[in-house]
């Protein structure tokens, strides 16, 4: 069990509460709208207080000392640098952040904060990506988007079907194969490894060679 500071109690915000409160942790809100601290006590097992969160005595109020986590998701990245500095100093261990715009997330991540960027443009990003490619059911961007591991369903015309991985050096293509899942069964993959119709395939690639890589899984 967690002790866990939530700052904001927007959409995101609230999202948050309610699954930290449902999994057991102990939850203190901070947010400057009185009316907003009122309706998350009415909705959610926490406590809320009604404050500034960049004022240390607030932070302090909310049980930083022995706090585990602090997360800040207001739409407002100044207010959410300067809480996660007071987190900082008041020994917070796991600062995390919303970050509404990313050229700010530089700034969060050199303070030692783990960042998630504004959740509306993932997912545009998201919805742009799957009009692009049709047949990746799930994707997940990392190294600033120079590479992806997304999921893709092999079809009948795929040019891997019936194939060892050992036969299709992947690798050269700069590519991987991560994990293959078969009649609801999750499979490791090995060099014999034959991959059949209908397997969902989680791959990891290159951005550069993705094109190239999903039409041997779709044909």
């Amino acid at each position: 069990m967690m002790y866990i500071i939530i700052v904001g109690a927007g959409r995101v915000g609230q999202s948050l509460i309610r699954i930290t409160t449902e999994r057991g942790h102990n939850v203190v809100v901070i947010d400057r709208n009185e009316d907003k601290c009122n309706e998350i006590v009415e909705k959610f097992d926490v406590i809320a207080i009604c404050g500034d969160s960049t004022i240390k005595s607030i932070l302090i109020d909310a049980g930083a000392k022995k706090a585990d986590a602090l997360v800040t998701t207001t739409n407002d990245d100044a207010v959410n640098l300067l809480t996660i500095l007071v987190g900082k100093e008041l020994g917070i261990e796991s600062l995390v952040s919303l970050v509404s715009q990313p050229e700010h997330g530089l700034m969060f991540r050199r303070i030692g904060a783990n960042v998630m960027e504004n959740p509306a443009s993932a997912v545009a990003e998201y919805l742009y990506r799957v009009l692009q490619r049709p047949s990746i059911r799930d994707f997940m961007s990392i190294g600033g988007g120079e590479a992806e591991i997304f999921e893709i369903v092999v079809t009948s015309k795929a040019q891997i079907l019936n194939k060892p991985l050992d036969d299709l050096k992947l690798t050269q293509k700069n590519a991987l194969i991560v994990a293959i899942t078969r009649d609801d069964q999750i499979l490791i993959p090995r060099g014999n490894t034959v991959v059949k119709e209908g397997d969902r395939v989680t791959v990891f690639a290159l951005a550069r060679g993705i094109e190239k890589i999903t039409k041997l899984f779709t044909g």
